[in-house]
């Protein structure tokens, strides 16, 4: 193949063919390239949040989305230790819809893929890229096509094969070298629950981590658990017992009469930033440089918020002709501007809660913080919305924004003292004992880990001071926008 495309894309999951799509409309000649064909499966937990909803409007391929779906899901039920401690929705009134829907990636892949086709891109399946070569004027992309070995030629290659990248590899990144999440998913059918749900479970058995269900109106539910951790802090050496034990008894009832119609599958995603995401003639998107939330573990909607910016820098490089690492780092930018203060954000929070001796003291935090927002909307939407990203996540860094968030009401802070689950009333005192109780069992572990804990300690103080002295996205202010702001 000896056409020279203006822009080559690695892998088309979410993040490739949006990106794919975003630069033919620019007029830009454009390949797609993916080692699978397509429809195929990916480990995902198939929810699409309402900032991929806004994307896939920009796209242009919405319409083809939610006639597929079986769900419009405004509501999420959380539960910790197996107590359901709220029942709260997106927040309304933001730049993004209030709402959320299910679509298996076998489905939602195939659809972008196609409107990137429908687009002008060009697409080439069981295409498996195994390096790249820069020219003077091109870089080469060295393939096997079925078991042809395939040089490819473009003026721009977009990484977007995920976190075992090989175009982020080529470019000297040092794969699996942060914090970390594996996740187990499997599907059922003929799940006995009343309309399309959401379920989210934190269980001291898998936390920093989380177990989800998600069920469509006609009972079909992926049903997942996530785990993350890193060099510091290993993942749990018997995840797949921890999974089915969450399946069998938590979820039990749920699934009581459903049938289970796949087999359990893993994914791994990552949550740290690597060396680089841009080179001469190169840049990466979505997972492939690692920018999912590491609050919630949502990869689609970032895919797609970098694809769109590193399309425009790919037309801005073609159209002066200028392909060098500082020009493209146009892109690196202008992710930076709208995205990475949020990001640094989620990250210090995934810092604290990724040491498994502080998941006693986090969850009663969480259980707290569940509490409050049961008589107050106002403070339940904005927590649903820090914690889905659609209200800025560094907006918990702002006092201000934190003042204005916290209930008023005295009833809501009379929440902290709800009945236990034996019909108690918990008093000030019960709860004061139960806190101070879950420090010192935190601070023994820790004691007992000195080294360990130091590190630990030092890591989460200097991304702490980092964001506080406004290295990243400019100082924090009470100016900053509180809606996530998408890039027009």
């Amino acid at each position: 193949m000896n056409k020279l495309y203006d822009v080559i894309v690695v892998g088309a999951g979410p993040g490739g063919s949006s990106t794919a799509t975003f630069a033919a409309k620019q007029g830009l000649s454009t390949l797609l390239v993916d080692r699978a064909d397509f429809p195929r499966d990916k480990v995902c937990g198939d929810g699409l949040t309402p900032q991929a909803i806004y994307w896939l409007d920009r796209l242009g391929c919405i319409d083809e989305v939610l006639t597929l779906t079986k769900s419009c899901i405004k509501t999420c039920d959380l539960f910790i230790n197996g107590e359901s401690v709220l029942s709260g929705g997106f927040p309304p009134n933001t730049l993004y819809p209030d709402f959320c829907i299910l679509l298996d990636r076998r489905r939602f892949d195939h659809v972008l893929v196609r409107n990137a086709v429908a687009s002008g891109a060009e697409f080439l399946p069981r295409c498996a890229v195994r390096s790249i070569r820069r020219n003077l004027d091109h870089i080469d992309v060295v393939t096997d096509v079925g078991r042809h070995a395939t040089v490819l030629k473009a003026r721009v290659v977009i990484g977007a094969d995920g976190v075992s990248s090989v175009v982020s590899r080529s470019i000297g990144n040092v794969l699996n070298d942060g914090a970390t999440a594996i996740s187990l998913r499997t599907y059922y059918r003929n799940v006995g629950m009343d309309g399309a749900q959401i379920k989210v479970y934190f269980d001291t058995r898998f936390f920093p981590g989380y177990g989800w269900v998600f069920v469509d109106d006609e009972g079909f539910a992926n049903i997942g658990l996530g785990y993350a951790f890193d060099k510091t802090f290993p993942m749990q050496s018997q995840l797949k017992r921890t999974f089915d034990v969450f399946v069998q008894e938590d979820l039990g009832d749920l699934l009581a009469g459903a049938e289970r119609c796949g087999p359990v599958a893993g994914g791994v995603v990552s949550f740290y930033r690597p060396k680089a995401i841009v080179d001469d003639r190169v840049m990466l998107v979505g997972d492939a440089a690692n920018q999912a939330d590491p609050l919630n573990g949502g990869g689609i909607h970032k895919a797609m918020e970098s694809a769109y910016l590193a399309a425009q820098a790919a037309g801005r490089a073609v159209a002066s002709g200028d392909y060098s690492a500082q020009a493209l780092r146009w892109y690196q930018e202008r992710w930076e501007e709208q995205y990475e203060l949020d990001w640094r954000t989620a990250e210090l929070f995934l810092s604290i809660a990724k040491n498994p001796d502080l998941r006693d003291v986090c969850l009663f935090v969480l259980a707290g913080i569940a509490r409050l927002t049961t008589s107050d909307r106002q403070f339940q939407e904005f927590c649903s919305g820090v914690f889905s990203g659609v209200i800025s996540q560094s907006s918990c860094l702002v006092p201000q924004a934190l003042f204005h968030a916290l209930p008023r009401d005295p009833h809501a802070w009379a929440g902290l003292l709800k009945m236990d689950r034996d019909g108690m009333l918990r008093g000030p005192v019960a709860v004061l004992a139960e806190a101070s109780k879950n420090l010192a069992q935190t601070s023994g572990r820790l004691m007992q880990k000195p080294w360990q804990s130091l590190d630990w300690g030092m890591e989460v103080a200097a991304k702490f001071l980092r964001l506080v002295d406004g290295q990243v996205g400019g100082p924090i202010s009470p100016q900053r926008p509180l809606a996530a702001t998408p890039v027009s």
